[in-house]
């Protein structure tokens, strides 16, 4: 029996690897919630990092032996410094050249296609110190079973 690749977790490997490259974000880049770190006030954590927050996998279509899905990611890029808008929407364009490419420049087995939905930027509201920018992403794929 051939080992069978998870798609997901070689996207999530690859997409730290590639992410990490993101000017003054790349330098924390982790699976978590953003709510998560929004609520903790870990001291720890760098001003600026990058968030891959899982999103929906929606099953495309079944064959014997394998099924095609859509999955989204949530790449948050998020800072904590005051005025960080700028570095939010240079940190937007970074995210995507990084991840340029019909596969987004991952190499993963199965892998057909990547595209960008709508993002969006949100400012710290009243009491919060996070600025974040939301960079979604979905992934095509055809997972072995």
């Amino acid at each position: 029996m051939n080992e069978v690749i998870d798609v997901q977790a070689e996207i999530i490997d690859q997409l730290q690897s590639l992410l990490a490259s993101v000017p003054e974000f790349g330098a924390e880049v982790r699976e978590d919630s953003v709510a998560g770190v929004m609520d903790v006030e870990d001291q720890t954590l760098p001003d600026q990092l990058i968030i891959l927050q899982e999103g929906d996998t929606v099953e495309q279509e079944r064959m014997p032996g394998n099924v095609k899905e859509e999955w989204t990611i949530n790449i948050v890029a998020m800072s904590r410094r005051r005025g960080s808008a700028p570095a939010l929407r240079s940190a937007r364009l970074a995210i995507k050249q990084v991840l340029k490419g019909i596969k987004g420049g991952l190499n993963v087995p199965g892998l057909i296609s990547v595209s960008f939905p709508a993002s969006a930027a949100r400012l710290p509201e009243p009491g919060r110190r996070w600025a974040f920018r939301v960079v979604p992403i979905t992934f095509s794929y055809v997972q072995q079973l």
